[in-house]
């Protein structure tokens, strides 16, 4: 059987050790990553082997030549052009006249290859895909498999609620020549994302081989130190180049050890290494070919890559040095630093843990080496959580750490765009938003400053103002020492998760455009922004009708802008707004949430007293309502999105509302009865605003969703307002004759490692009720239904209970959580 090895990648996210070298040459035990592949091939007689090239071709062919000195034989096929992972198999079609195996030669595996062709024999599949089992499935191609192993489903990079399997793609298949018909040469194709899809869609026998073994794609700077950790540790059946010279302790050809250095086994020294008397290696460390340690130099968990030499009394700790750098004496390289080809670091010289430096640089002696170079500061592994960037102000979120994130933004934009930039009345996002302003400007792109207004009025500015993107600051609603940065697209709605991994992909590999100086962004101010909003808010409003109810409002008053747009907005509607004035010790409260809940509870006591129809409470973003009817009740949210429904149902001409998954049925039984259409979304804001948009749910007089009812608190009670004026009921009346359900949420503590399989578990114990997997799981009973949503920032399960008692929906909601925690014990 042939081979074929695809080589084409640039790893991207392994820079700065690949800015000169494609990732199939980056070592890993100093032996390239495809040298390795080639020695899996060759144990399981796979000797006739192709390889795909595009990036850096020639590096390659130079190492491996025709294969003959490492016992196979090779072909080389160069794309001129990127043409995805089938279409560089296909460019190889004249070689493949048999059944063959395709594995990718950036990634490291010891899996059985004959158990899986056998398989694939077994069940004479046309293609075969081998699966693994992670612990994280959320970056890769989840595969869902039946008990015979047919392909039933895939789904390409998940988020969590999607995660019904921990069963992932490798990229290793083995395949029947015929699949090669069923594409086009010289175009485009992918294997996962275009090529089996469309054979599953057409029936095709598509299988799934679930494997044994060590697989690792080695994604990302830390999953390439596990990697060689892992291959000294014994965890990968994969030869050790050299010779074992004492219990794990490896040594290539020529390597020179002096009486009086200190190994601390498993750790490998390549070929003609040498390591003075006095210095000391600790474990889980690589030395390179001829790379040389000083007296008293010591490296502990450290890869160095060949020719790499440590001055005396050097240090480091947890870094990976690229071929040639210089390490002059006495200076200190700490964990997870990591340099590139060529460099120098000067005597004394101190590297922090955590930063890059790409090739070529030279660090003057002495030097305190706090940023990355070219750019930044070091990075984690995610940017985004639920709602946005939410991080500790000037600690997590520093100036220069916004600016290069305002970079990163824009570079993902084309040159000469327009992106809208509003901040709250915070001090410290204030502050920031320069820094995102000026590292927006650096990339090319103009900005509009909005000053000060809430996100709601922002996304408005975007769609208003023609811009192709904005992005907004604000005080994060979870924890008052952080700041909140969202994105925005062109439409007003939260980023995609695409475009946030285009957003991290250039966050983390520095790769920004650097525009002349002629070409920077420009700055413009926008006035009379606020009063725009509220006279096309007032537009998509019956106003008249409103007026003429005459309705008394109590609020809780304070200084703020977003205070006095509620004032304004509810003038203009006529109403009379009574105030309702708050201990100040509540403003020193920690939470948000805190705050909200004190002010709720006094308007509560102070409505059954007072003549007024409502009380209103909203965040100090202007993005969530609560409402406190005549009686003192307050409503909850499964009443303030049956109030919006029923507003649609009844009195637009488009009868159809967008609610999120966990939404009550309340909204099903109220669409059966005013004869409207119901969507569910996923749980994430980006799905529901989307919807609005689409279905044009509450539009403007130009046809336009430039309001999101759902995440604009002054635009929803203004709706609101309308429908009491146009049912003539009070608030408490119209909840009386909602539908009646019982709702709970709870939270469950997992841990990340234990997602995956737990959503597996249970979407298998759960195929004999009625499912639903728009986003997470949910499961239908007779008393009910309950649903398990994965959480994509935290590690635990979101659960959602509903049943027509309040018992049944709390027995629904411990039977899952019960679940949950006993699969964790085991």
């Amino acid at each position: 059987m042939k081979a074929v090895i695809m080589a084409g990648g640039k790893g991207t996210r392994l820079r700065p050790l690949t800015c000169k070298i494609p990732k199939p040459m980056v070592p890993i035990a100093a032996r390239p990553m495809m040298e390795h592949i080639i020695h899996l091939l060759r144990r399981y007689s796979l000797t006739e082997i192709g390889v795909t090239l595009f990036y850096l071709p020639e590096l390659i062919k130079n190492y491996f030549g025709n294969g003959a000195d490492y016992g196979v034989s090779l072909r080389y096929f160069v794309e001129e052009n990127p043409l995805g992972t089938a279409g560089s198999v296909k460019n190889a079609a004249d070689f493949l006249n048999e059944t063959f195996l395709v594995i990718s030669g950036d990634a490291l595996t010891d899996i059985n290859l004959e158990a899986a062709i056998d398989f694939h024999r077994k069940k004479k599949a046309l293609a075969t895909l081998v699966l693994t089992k992670v612990e994280a499935p959320l970056e890769y191609g989840v595969v869902i498999t039946d008990e015979e192993g047919r392909i039933r489903r895939f789904l390409e990079k998940p988020g969590w609620g999607e995660v019904f399997s921990d069963t992932v793609n490798t990229g290793i298949y083995i395949l029947e020549p015929e699949v090669l018909s069923y594409y086009d040469k010289d175009k485009p194709v992918d294997f996962s994302k275009d090529l089996f899809p469309g054979l599953l869609a057409k029936g095709e026998p598509l299988f799934g081989y679930v494997a044994d073994g060590y697989w690792s794609d080695v994604g990302n700077l830390e999953q390439y130190r596990q990697a060689n950790y892992h291959m000294l540790s014994g965890r990968i059946r994969l030869p050790i180049p050299g010779h074992e010279i004492s219990p794990g302790i490896w040594a290539g050809e020529g390597a020179e050890i002096e009486h009086g250095a200190v190994l601390e086994p498993p750790v490998l020294l390549g070929e003609y290494c040498r390591v003075k008397k006095g210095a000391r290696v600790g474990s889980l460390s690589v030395l390179g070919n001829y790379s040389f340690l000083e007296e008293e130099s010591t490296v502990k968990r450290c890869i160095l890559w060949n020719h790499v030499y440590l001055g005396a009394y050097t240090e480091a700790r947890g870094a990976i040095l690229a071929s040639y750098n210089h390490v002059k004496h006495k200076a200190a390289i700490y964990e997870g630093a990591v340099l590139g080809d060529g460099c120098t670091v000067g005597a004394r010289s101190l590297l922090k843990p955590g930063i890059k430096v790409w090739p070529g640089k030279y660090i003057e002696s002495g030097s305190v080496v706090n940023n990355s170079l070219v750019w930044g500061s070091s990075c984690s592994n995610n940017l985004f959580g639920n709602l946005g960037v939410d991080k500790t102000a000037n600690i997590e979120l520093t100036p220069e750490f916004v600016a290069k994130l305002g970079a990163a933004f824009g570079t993902n934009l084309t040159e000469g765009h327009r992106v809208v930039v509003g901040v709250d009345n915070c001090q410290p996002a204030r502050i920031l938003k320069q820094a995102l302003i000026a590292g927006i400007m650096g990339s090319g792109i103009d900005v509009f400053d909005l000053g000060t207004l809430s996100t709601a009025a922002t996304r408005f500015a975007i769609v208003t103002l023609g811009a192709e993107a904005g992005a907004h600051l604000r005080i994060s609603p979870t924890n008052k020492e952080n700041v909140l940065i969202e994105f925005f697209d062109g439409q007003g709605l939260n980023i995609d998760r695409n475009t946030q991994r285009r957003v991290e992909q250039a966050f983390f590999t520095e790769e920004f455009r650097r525009v002349s100086r002629d070409k920077m962004g420009g700055l413009a101010y926008v006035p009379r922004l606020l009063e725009d909003y509220v006279e096309k808010m007032l537009s998509a409003v019956d106003v008249e009708i409103i007026r003429n109810s005459a309705f008394k409002v109590m609020v809780k008053p304070d200084s703020s802008c977003l205070s006095i747009l509620l004032s304004t907005v509810l003038e203009k509607l006529g109403c009379t707004v009574r105030h309702c004035e708050v201990d100040a010790a509540v403003a020193g409260s920690h939470q948000e949430e805190e705050k909200i809940s004190v002010v709720v509870r006094e308007i509560s006591a102070l409505m059954p007293t007072e003549d007024v129809d409502l009380g209103v409470v909203v965040d100090q973003n202007a993005e969530k309502l609560i409402l406190i009817d005549e009686k003192g009740n307050r409503l909850d949210d499964r009443c303030f999105t049956a109030l919006l429904t029923l507003l649609v149902f009844k009195h637009s001409q488009k009868p159809t509302m967008a609610v999120p998954v966990y939404a009550s049925q309340a909204i099903e039984k109220l669409a059966e009865k005013h004869h409207g259409n119901v969507v569910r979304t996923k749980a994430n804001a980006r799905s529901l605003m989307e919807m609005v948009v689409t279905e044009k749910i509450f539009p403007g007089q130009d046809g336009k969703s430039h309001f999101q009812p759902n995440f604009d608190s002054v635009f929803s009670l203004a709706k609101i307002l309308e429908l009491l004026a146009k049912e003539k009921m009070s608030l408490s009346q119209i909840i009386s004759e909602l539908p009646s359900f019982y709702t709970i949420q709870k939270e469950v503590q997992c841990s990340w490692e234990d997602k995956g399989r737990i959503m597996r578990t249970l979407f298998e114990e759960s195929k004999e009720h009625e499912i639903e997997t728009t986003d997470g799981l949910k499961v239908f009973h007779d008393q009910g239904w309950a649903l398990v949503l994965p959480d994509a920032e935290d590690p635990v399960f979101q659960i959602y209970t509903e049943a027509t008692s309040k018992e049944a929906a709390d027995a629904l909601a411990k039977m899952y959580m019960g679940r949950i925690n006993e699969m964790q014990i085991r």
